[in-house]
């Protein structure tokens, strides 16, 4: 009888032990816990002071969730900030404008101003609203870009006819004494695309090269290793290497005054419609030639 009740004995102490054992090994892990709380950058794991391996293993299971719920944290103070960016852009873009027809307004209300000078003043108005309109309609279109049910209409589309038709509308290039190289190769190719977004994004990429290029503009249509392929090159001295990183960002602009008439979101848009029509748009800078490549696979 002593021995079951010395073994009973031996049996509650060696529980004692291990509950008292494991609520310390709880309490540890309940203070790294509140330590890692205060300290929400922190990159330390939590640790065990038992070799038990369930314990082991449910810490594990809650560094992951720390990790994770880091990883979370640190997203969202990044697109925090981007958004706080980007409404500090838009809010630019349109005030800059709108200033300004606001002044001519306060201008023509003035008694004293000539006629000629409120024709002159319209002139302006006219031109900063059409301005403030572009912006509104980019900003607008952005938004529905963006929606997952954004409608296209897929068909397939010859590249070379296309991209004529979008060349002959830019006289501009002339007048700026911009020489403009086209290089179409001999075999045509189709893509499956939406037409309506493909002159869309060609005429963006055309646009972008009138306003920035310095001297010369080119365009190649070729095919390579399954793929057709549209590339704009010209050349410009107000991008950088570090520009190219941004280059497809939401409302980037290489102003950085942001003075200019340019909302940053046409390159934007152009890769948002690539990757909706399953194209590869890709951008470079090097010995001050900045060019974009199109490039879809050919059917």
């Amino acid at each position: 009888m002593i021995y079951i009740i010395v073994g009973l004995a031996v049996i509650s102490i060696y529980l004692v032990i291990r509950l008292l054992y494991l609520n310390r090994a709880i309490h540890y892990t309940a203070l790294q816990m509140e330590e890692k709380e205060n300290q929400k950058d922190s990159n330390t794991k939590l640790k065990a002071i038992t070799a038990n391996k369930k314990m082991e293993a449910l810490l594990v299971r809650i560094n992951k969730l720390y990790e994770f719920s880091q990883q979370e944290r640190i997203q969202y103070q990044r697109r925090e900030t981007q958004i706080r960016r980007e409404i500090e852009n838009i809010s630019h873009d349109l005030r800059t404008p709108l200033t300004s027809i606001i002044g001519y307004v306060e201008l023509i209300l003035d008694l004293k101003i000539k006629e000629a000078d409120i024709n002159e003043y319209l002139g302006i108005i006219y031109k900063r609203a059409k301005v403030l309109q572009g912006f509104i309609e980019d900003f607008y279109e952005l938004s529905r870009i963006e929606g997952e049910d954004y409608p296209l209409l897929y068909e397939s589309i010859p590249v070379k006819p296309l991209l004529k038709e979008v060349l002959v509308s830019y006289q501009q290039f002339e007048r700026k004494q911009i020489q403009v190289d086209i290089q179409l190769c001999e075999s045509p190719f189709n893509i499956i695309a939406d037409k309506i977004q493909l002159n869309r994004i060609l005429n963006n990429l055309v646009q972008n090269a009138l306003k920035y290029s310095q001297s010369f503009f080119i365009i190649k249509q070729y095919c390579t290793d399954g793929e057709g392929i549209i590339l704009f090159q010209n050349d410009t001295k107000d991008l950088s290497e570090q520009d190219i990183e941004h280059i497809f960002d939401r409302f980037y602009t290489v102003d950085k005054s942001r003075q200019g008439q340019n909302t940053g979101l046409g390159l934007t848009i152009a890769k948002i419609l690539m990757e909706k029509m399953k194209g590869r748009i890709t951008a470079s800078f090097k010995d001050n030639v900045f060019a974009v490549e199109l490039a879809w696979k050919i059917t």
